[in-house]
């Protein structure tokens, strides 16, 4: 399985004429979550957007990304995603269980959420939200047991334990829209720290969003993360 946030930053490469056509800096998902549909490209050059779908991808390596030609992006004009990163979790019975933070894919398959307090099965997913993502049962008569829930345990992240709403309430704003230009995200102020993979920060809580952060980000793959975490 692969994290989400490794796809985000790699550059997109023609085959046929070794063309850099931008970098990724979305993942799109379909309306339930299953799968990924494709990827949101930006190309500073043209400051535009561009949808590439999953199946137009030859491949995916550790540096880069690769498709077949510039013809298979299309203009992408689309405001919503359907991207749960960023958006806050909340059970049924009215506990946050944290602010997701990365998806687990198996190919295209969407197989765990990841958020900043625990991890759990896409199954367990009862809605996702405009502004928040529903844990829980689409039946009834079935409850969630203990097990599919799990403490996040990862080099990247610390090791954390679900709390009650009481213990650490939060609320998410409505996702800002995605943007082209990296130069039209300088300027905007940090809602919230924002740390690298290994803890180390790359924006602190009200910093004004400059060129040096949007490079260490980047170096991250949290390009995302600013736009998320900043207005």
């Amino acid at each position: 399985m692969e994290k989400v946030s490794n796809f985000i930053s790699k550059n997109l490469i023609t085959l046929d004429k070794g063309e850099n056509a931008g970098y990724i800096l979305n993942v799109v998902f379909d309306d339930d979550l299953n799968r990924i549909q494709g990827f949101v490209v930006a190309n500073d050059d043209t400051d535009r957007l561009y949808l590439l779908q999953k199946e137009d991808v030859k491949a995916i390596g550790a540096d880069y990304i690769m498709t077949s030609s510039l013809d298979k992006l299309t203009l992408f004009l689309e405001e919503e995603e359907n991207n749960p990163i960023g958006k806050c979790v909340v059970d049924t019975a009215g506990f946050s269980l944290g602010r997701v933070i990365d998806v687990l894919v198996q190919g295209n398959i969407v197989r765990r959420i990841i958020t900043n307090k625990c991890e759990f099965f896409k199954k367990n997913i009862r809605k996702l939200g405009k502004n928040y993502l529903i844990f829980g049962s689409k039946d009834k008569k079935r409850t969630v047991a203990p097990k599919e829930v799990f403490k996040v345990s990862s080099d990247n992240l610390p090791n954390v334990y679900i709390q009650s709403a009481k213990q650490n309430s939060g609320t998410v704003s409505k996702p800002y829209r995605i943007l082209a230009n990296q130069n039209s995200i300088i300027g905007r102020t940090m809602q919230s720290d924002l740390f690298g993979y290994n803890n180390e920060i790359i924006a602190k809580k009200y910093d004004i969003i400059n060129q040096n952060i949007i490079n260490r980000a980047k170096m991250h793959n949290k390009l995302n993360f600013l736009v998320y975490y900043s207005k």
